[in-house]
């Protein structure tokens, strides 16, 4: 069975901050990735992360992209020595790996570091293939579209698009995981029932707005959200913001992060 919902079913999950609290009150998130070429990528999730409400966001990224990052937000922490990754690893606070990504060695080797963590960790991009290699993360969030589910399956993309209900069932049985599966009418599944956000269009069809929803749903993991309602107020913001957005065919995800920020409010 498939359940529909939209931002007002899931609008009241949304974090809310104490007027005494501090930024440790309001979460830790540890978001990992940004190659050469897409230093793009992790500077949206991240700024998406910090907007959101998150108290600390630490940014573990390629040596060339730290003073990319903090030219555009100084309140992130990026490094890029592995010694301060294991550091931060010790605290045992979400992680968010994936935007702008590729399969290559350092994909694979900061993905062994981040392996058997007891906190949610949210993979996108390249690492979310490989589980593929080891399963061996505890509890975690997939974010895959389609060609990430397919390569997951094994099958074509087409196949995913025309079965994407039994497709995000099978992933998440066979992952253990909470996955979303993105696209027109975004699905989420737990494994046992499978929601449909009634929230989002074509304009979300551009560059970038993928690495958007990977750090709002890092900054709501953080800020204490259960991994469902996570999820689910995730993708609904995200594709609701796109909704109100009053040009039809030129948003881009810079512009929805503002957009997403305002509608928190």
């Amino acid at each position: 069975m498939i359940i529909d919902f939209d931002f007002e079913d899931v609008k009241k999950f949304l974090p809310k901050r104490d007027i005494n609290s501090n930024k440790y009150d309001s979460g830790q998130l540890l978001i990992i990735g940004g190659d050469e070429n897409y230093p793009g990528a992790i500077i949206l999730a991240a700024q998406m992360a910090i907007k959101s409400g998150v108290g600390l966001a630490y940014l573990y990224t390629k040596s060339q992209n730290v003073i990319k990052v903090l030219k555009e937000f100084p309140e992130i922490i990026v490094f890029d020595n592995q010694d301060r990754l294991a550091e931060i690893l010790s605290d045992n606070i979400p992680i968010l790996a994936g935007p702008g990504t590729l399969n290559n060695k350092w994909t694979r080797k900061t993905y062994d570091l981040i392996k058997n963590r007891p906190f949610t960790t949210i993979l996108d991009a390249a690492y979310i293939e490989q589980i593929k290699i080891d399963n061996s993360l505890k509890a975690k969030i997939l974010l895959p579209h389609e060609g990430e589910a397919a390569k997951l399956l094994g099958v074509s993309s087409s196949e995913i698009k025309d079965n994407r209900v039994k497709s995000i069932l099978t992933i998440s049985n066979k992952y253990n995981s909470c996955v979303i599966l993105k696209g027109y009418r975004t699905l989420i599944s737990d494994g046992k029932k499978v929601y449909r956000c009634m929230n989002g269009d074509c304009k979300l069809s551009t560059a970038g707005t993928g690495d958007v929803l990977a750090g709002l749903v890092g900054g709501l993991v953080a800020q204490g959200l259960e991994i469902m309602q996570c999820c689910q107020v995730a993708v609904a913001l995200h594709g609701s913001s796109s909704d109100d957005f009053s040009h039809s065919k030129n948003l881009i995800a810079s512009e929805l992060v503002d957009q997403i920020r305002i509608k928190m409010d």
